[in-house]
């Protein structure tokens, strides 16, 4: 059976001296064994439990929710008490645990067994997850008892007791002599003093480290994001699934509370490649919401069996850990678009944050087959290589045909052939053709969303170089998603391409602060820093870069272009030497060019191009600006310009053409450009 992870509680219940009734009478203490278990079983069961296995005289269980556990605790308690023939302790935890071959390991399971353990007879001891989540029922009262180190457990933990009618275990009073409660004390004043005077000085020295590291840490590219009270990142659901295939099912469902969410003005969400990059790590939440910079995490898992699905949500806040809330939904597919605002209504309540209401109208109309056919399509379509976006567009075609009134599917389907375009997977010029369509069908059917605008914004930047048709495209799209990480993206791309260099860093600085962990934004803001000749900030983004992903394209190459433009040749030809793709070849003939290798450099530049004259025309006219050659390199500008290769709006600032800046003939081209005017 293969592992499935998800939230759970789990429930731990011991019976009070079975042992020594064990050493006494053997069969009296096999009758009150049994009579536990039948007490138990029907119990759990009916509070949608999961009978685990038994440890001896006592019983594992599991449960969805934290309520479910505490009620059925309770329950069990109750009929225990009744029967008058034993007691019970129970400990319950709430967590992230690991089920397979009929087992279940994790966190939740050691913390659990150890708070059972301190428990008093017949007694319920819970940690504050599962206290802060049965808090505000009506029938549950919770007490706190003590914060305590538990073995194999890092940090230390908060135990509360519950209270209810006919639950009998007293309110232990810590400090005081009381020889009847089987539970830890502090045995004495001077170690408290002790403990308290050592948590002290390590507290001091924390804070003290912190600040030294605070204060020498030099932010990426002078971007210092600060995390907001109103922040949150949506991390990918796990699928909990039979079928490993409904990834896309959870994954979808990720995406879209996210989205639903990024609808919130006064909330900072965490674009979906960062809060995604901790798909399958198994990292403490408090850790990735340090990384990504955000108060909250909201996470669970989604099991789905045909039509019919169940969802588990939980809200952590990082500060502490705290399990803010945590929910199961069972509902059938067509219920999908309710249950999102649901969750995500969930969220702005506890956010205490203005009431969220839904803003699309499609979603209430779409047609479910054909949301599941588009959530596949985007899954695919994120893997970002040819095979697979062919996949995502297919996928979507087959959507439209059954429901094309559905806006997403048309600027999913734009954003797809977008993709192919600009790669050179298909004719660019039939290509662009079909994405103008597919976004304009988008925004026919839905006038206030910003992703159609973005698409046709960037097709007017790098296809048509079209700027004031590109900004206005992109202002549109940002009254409607003023925090759409891509977007801004875009906006800093264009406004670097026009010169305006200072705007361009604020936009990337907004992109990056909603998406911290996205390599093509540090890409886009890596030649916002050479453009403006802030070479040592461009270091630091290229590295930044390739810390997130070695194998970025063309990220080795440009890191080695700023060691040039510093007179730093050798250092440039050791990054050109690691670059695994087909940039390579420009990056090193640049390379043996400045260490004064001719002979390399030319027949590296002969291999160039005999493999990609047809698609890098740009930067072949790079090169032949920084040999020197003024005329080859306005022949490949030509070329690149009747090719409408993406790259060219990229001329104006580019430090590689500075050979060519005193040249008529580059005033003229960029005008050509409409990026000089007179």
């Amino acid at each position: 059976m293969a592992q499935t992870r998800q939230l759970a509680a789990i429930m731990f219940t011991d019976i009070v001296g079975y042992t020594a009734l064990m050493g006494r009478d053997e069969q009296k203490a096999f009758d009150l064994l049994n009579k536990s278990r039948q007490i138990q079983k029907p119990i759990i069961e009916q509070y949608n439990g999961r009978w685990i296995k038994e440890l001896g005289d006592g019983v594992m269980a599991s449960f969805n929710t934290a309520s479910d556990a505490v009620n059925a605790a309770i329950k069990i308690q109750q009929a225990c008490n009744s029967c008058s023939e034993f007691q019970l302790r129970i400990g319950i935890d709430l967590g992230e645990v690991v089920f397979e071959n009929n087992d279940v390991f994790g966190d939740g399971v050691n913390t659990a067994s150890r708070i059972q353990a301190l428990a008093p007879p017949g007694g319920i001891w819970i940690s504050e997850g599962v206290h802060h989540n049965v808090s505000n029922k009506n029938n549950i009262v919770t007490i706190f008892i003590k914060t305590e180190k538990l073995k194999n457990v890092i940090e230390p933990v908060q135990i509360f007791q519950v209270k209810a009618e006919g639950v009998t275990a007293p309110v232990p009073v810590f400090g005081t002599e009381n020889k009847n409660l089987n539970y830890k004390t502090t045995k004495n004043k001077r170690l408290l003093f002790v403990v308290v005077g050592s948590i002290t000085i390590i507290l001091a020295v924390y804070f003290i480290y912190n600040y030294f590291q605070k204060k020498n840490k030099v932010p990426i590219g002078n971007i210092a994001a600060e995390t907001s009270d109103k922040s949150i990142a949506v991390l990918p659901f796990v699928n909990m699934s039979n079928d490993k295939d409904q990834e896309y099912f959870s994954d979808g469902l990720s995406t879209e509370l996210s989205n639903l969410l990024s609808k919130i003005s006064e909330l900072k969400v965490i674009g979906r490649t960062s809060s995604f990059s901790f798909k399958g790590k198994n990292e403490d939440f408090r850790v990735i919401g340090e990384k990504l910079g955000v108060a909250h995490i909201l996470g669970g898992s989604v099991q789905k069996d045909g039509n019919q699905i169940r969802v588990t949500a939980q809200l952590i806040r990082i500060a502490d850990g705290r399990n803010l809330w945590s929910d199961k939904y069972d509902r059938h597919l067509e219920g999908i678009f309710k249950l999102q605002d649901e969750i995500a209504n969930a969220v702005v309540k506890q956010l205490k944050l203005k009431l969220f209401t839904t803003t699309d109208t499609t979603t209430s109309s779409t047609n479910t087959e054909a949301y599941n056919l588009m959530l596949q399509g985007n899954y695919f379509a994120e893997k970002r290589d040819k095979v697979n976006t062919a996949k995502a567009i297919d996928l979507y075609l087959r959507a439209l045909a059954i429901d094309s009134s559905d806006h997403r599917i048309w600027s999913a389907l734009a954003q797809g052939l977008s993709i192919q375009a600009s790669w050179g997977w298909v004719n660019p010029h039939e290509g662009y053709e079909k994405v103008h369509t597919a976004a304009t069908k988008s925004i026919a059917l839905e006038e206030n969303q910003a992703e159609a605008y973005r698409i046709l914004g960037d097709m007017n930047m790098y296809y048509e170089w079209n700027w004031v048709g590109a900004e206005n495209k992109f202002n549109k799209a940002l009254n409607s998603e003023p925090r759409n990480p891509d977007l801004l993206r875009s906006m800093g791309s264009l406004t670097r391409i026009l010169g305006r260099l200072d705007e361009s860093l604020h936009w990337l600085k907004k992109s990056i602060d909603l998406d911290p962990l996205k390599p093509i934004t540090y890409f886009h803001l890596g030649f916002q820093q050479i453009y403006a000749n802030h070479l040592e900030d461009a270091i630091v983004t290229y590295k930044k870069i390739l810390e997130l992903n070695p194998q970025f394209p063309m990220a080795h190459v440009y890191l080695g272009e700023v060691y040039l433009l510093q007179g730093k040749p050798e250092m440039a030809l050791a990054e050109m030497q690691q670059e695994q793709m087909k940039g390579k070849d420009f990056g090193l003939t640049l390379a043996f060019t400045a260490l004064g290798k001719q002979k390399e450099a030319k027949a590296v530049l002969s291999r160039y191009l005999s493999e990609f004259q047809e698609t890098d025309m740009f930067l072949i006219a790079e090169i032949y600006a920084y040999l020197g050659e003024k005329n080859k390199a306005f022949e490949w500008l030509e070329k690149a310009y009747t090719g409408k290769d993406v790259r060219l709006p990229w001329l104006k600032g580019d430090p590689l053409f500075k050979s060519l800046e005193s040249d008529s003939g580059y005033v003229t081209f960029l005008k050509k450009m409409n990026l000089l005017t007179d």
